[in-house]
């Protein structure tokens, strides 16, 4: 009698076990339904059209063929502004969204290519589209947080899909980008570039910019990163990076913890003019740690031009702070010495610097 009571009790909790993960898996079904929902009327399709003109042959007239480049965008203001991957956009002759199957014509507000977003304004607005505001208080998400992307794939309207964070990189082997970026497994083909990605609580959590073809992935460029874009673009029509003459370097101490010093300082740069000295144990940069060489890139990222940074440094056992104010960096970058090779701002003009140095 008792095993029989213990056997139907078993199966009693079994029972209650398999009912509760069912319906968790029906709750977590609806709040993917829900964020898509939610956030599909924000979500564009962008064309771009560009002229190319070929020379057939000495006697002929030239013949003007036109490129068209697709991709998907997204509102971020009432005001019809939306966001587009800079390779959809940049250059292009003419360009126009295309909401619920109808076109609207749109001129493009600003390019960054080093990111590779541009800022659109639709000049002819739809009478009724949501947006997609940029939050930068929304945390990185954690590795293994679960993504929707809302895209327009090929010819369709917009439609969701479904991945995870799967890393946060600031470099790939020895390139070094120019500030941080989510990789995630979801692959960005055939017009989906520029997508927004949501979190599970349907706040936006980055931008796919890039595609990952080996890892059948792609790469996201966080909140705050396009706030600085955005904001750049919207009121001076391009990007204005920070610059501050110094060059950093890496060494590994003898507890083996990886420490970055200021290697070299550009003479009368605002680095210099501050007081930092070569040799300092650069600590932090506008309240972003520096434990890496990546991570001089990324802080200087967020520096704006003309204004004042703080820097944390390490000087002979005693921790020291500095004001620097930052320029506009030179088009012409200023050498460091005539025999001197560097790759000043590669890390965030090119995002091609060693793994050893970087220059800011």
């Amino acid at each position: 009698m008792r095993l029989s009571v213990f056997v139907i009790s078993l199966f009693a909790v079994l029972g209650l076990q398999q009912l509760r993960a069912a319906t968790d898996a029906l709750a977590l079904q609806q709040r993917l339904v829900d964020i898509f929902e939610q956030n599909k009327n924000a979500v564009v399709r962008v064309k771009a059209a560009y002229k190319e003109t070929a020379k057939r042959s000495s006697d002929s007239e030239d013949h003007v063929d036109v490129m068209l480049r697709v991709g998907t965008g997204f509102f971020i203001s009432k005001e019809g502004h939306v966001l587009v991957s800079a390779s959809r956009a940049a250059g292009a002759d003419r360009v126009w969204i295309e909401y619920q199957g109808r076109p609207y014509t749109a001129k493009a507000l600003g390019h960054d290519r080093l990111t590779n977003i541009s800022v659109l304004q639709v000049t002819e607005l739809p009478e009724d589209f949501s947006i997609i505001p940029i939050d930068t208080s929304v945390k990185t998400p954690e590795l293994g947080s679960l993504l929707v992307a809302i895209s327009c794939p090929l010819d369709f309207s917009p439609s969701p899909a479904l991945g995870m964070v799967t890393g946060y990189d600031k470099r790939l082997g020895n390139r070094i980008f120019p500030t941080g970026y989510l990789r995630t497994s979801i692959p960005v083909d055939g017009g989906q570039g520029g997508c927004p990605m949501l979190d599970i609580n349907g706040r936006f959590v980055g931008m796919s910019v890039a595609s990952i073809s080996e890892l059948n992935g792609s790469y996201c460029l966080p909140p705050d990163a396009i706030a600085r874009i955005r904001d750049d673009l919207l009121f001076e029509g391009r990007i204005i990076h920070g610059w501050m003459g110094l060059e950093v370097k890496a060494r590994i101490d003898t507890e083996d913890r990886m420490r970055v010093y200021l290697h070299r300082l550009i003479e009368d740069a605002p680095a210099v003019e501050a007081g930092l000295q070569e040799g300092d144990e650069l600590l932090a940069i506008g309240g972003r740690d520096i434990v890496d060489v990546s991570d001089v890139p990324s802080a200087v990222f967020f520096t704006r031009a003309n204004q004042f940074t703080s820097v944390k440094v390490m000087r002979d056992g005693e921790q020291m702070e500095f004001s620097v104010k930052t320029l506009p960096r030179p088009e012409k970058k200023p050498t460091i010495e005539p025999t001197a090779v560097t790759q000043a701002e590669a890390a965030a003009a090119e995002s091609d610097v060693s793994k050893e140095t970087a220059e800011q």
